[in-house]
């Protein structure tokens, strides 16, 4: 249990002086025998996330600190082992510390949402620990194994059992024009040479900014829609909208009549759901050649 680490993370990125206190203060409250040894059976485990929660509860229930709070703890302190492994794996540690910075986006997510600083969505973190994904300008790339049916876009072809990249959007607030996407698909072609060979970069994504439904609510205007259109639409989910939390906050929980209004997307959706509006997700591919998205 470094606390110089802790520090040295939460300062290379960005975490809000806030927070830092938050955690500097709650992570004396911990025994370090106990996150030390947490630690080691999650990296002993595979990085199990279900395997180490009763120590991550026990951990909070000992020191009265949130379990949210401890597993934004717990995470942190593990990131220590991680950033070696990034190294030996040929990584930069400005690469490191750009993807570990999705702690620092989770932290604030959870005091949004849960009114204290740390994680409620820890099942998301063990591609890190494995050096699965990378941040690399405004997106996140994890490498997958591609499992859907074989499908033809823009010339290649798409295969199950091919490694291909699964695009994440960080709430990180950077832009999120074409212009700051185009720049991290072009970081991300150079990085991943070794996988794409001397071909393109092919990436998938699924996510609820991609449901084609959504054009409708928020207009052709929004970088939302101009994300949808870097891809070819392969499948559509429609379901409930399981992401308004990313829109409304906890008042997501909340009757749809009382969600707030407080920026334009808060009430474009709100009027959208109130009207009985479709929701989903959907599924889509990427291709870039290096200096164009190819369709």
């Amino acid at each position: 249990m470094n606390k110089d680490f802790l520090q040295l993370l939460m300062d290379r990125t960005g975490f809000p002086d806030e927070a830092k206190a938050s955690y500097n203060r709650d992570a004396d409250k911990l025994d370090p025998a106990a996150m030390d040894g947490a630690i080691e059976f999650f990296y002993e485990n595979d990085f199990d996330i279900d395997l180490v929660t009763p120590l991550i509860d026990e951990m909070a229930e000992s020191s009265g600190v949130s379990v949210h709070t401890v597993w934004g703890l717990f995470l942190a302190f593990a990131a220590e082992r991680a950033h070696k492994d990034y190294i030996a794996a040929g990584i930069s540690e400005q690469v490191f510390f750009d993807t570990f910075a999705d702690l620092r986006y989770k932290t604030v997510e959870c005091m949004t949402n849960k009114g204290v600083f740390g994680t409620f969505v820890q099942f998301w973190y063990p591609i890190f620990y494995r050096c699965d994904i990378v941040k690399l300008g405004r997106l996140e790339y994890e490498t997958i194994t591609y499992d859907h049916p074989a499908r033809e876009v823009a010339g290649i072809t798409l295969r199950p059992g091919q490694k291909v990249l699964n695009i994440h959007i960080p709430s990180s607030g950077e832009p999120f024009d074409l212009n700051a996407r185009l720049q991290s698909y072009k970081l991300a072609y150079d990085f991943f040479k070794d996988l794409r060979g001397e071909g393109p970069l092919v990436c998938v994504c699924h996510s609820w900014l991609l449901y084609p439904e959504y054009r409708r609510v928020l207009g052709d205007s929004s970088n939302i829609i101009s994300f949808q259109d870097d891809f070819t639409i392969l499948e559509i989910d429609d379901g409930a909208f399981q992401d308004a939390w990313r829109v409304f906050g906890p008042a997501a929980e909340g009757p749809t009549e009382q969600l707030p209004e407080d920026t334009s997307m808060q009430r474009v959706f709100k009027k959208h759901l109130l009207s009985g509006g479709k929701n989903g997700s959907a599924l889509g591919v990427l291709v870039f050649d290096g200096e164009r998205l190819l369709k």
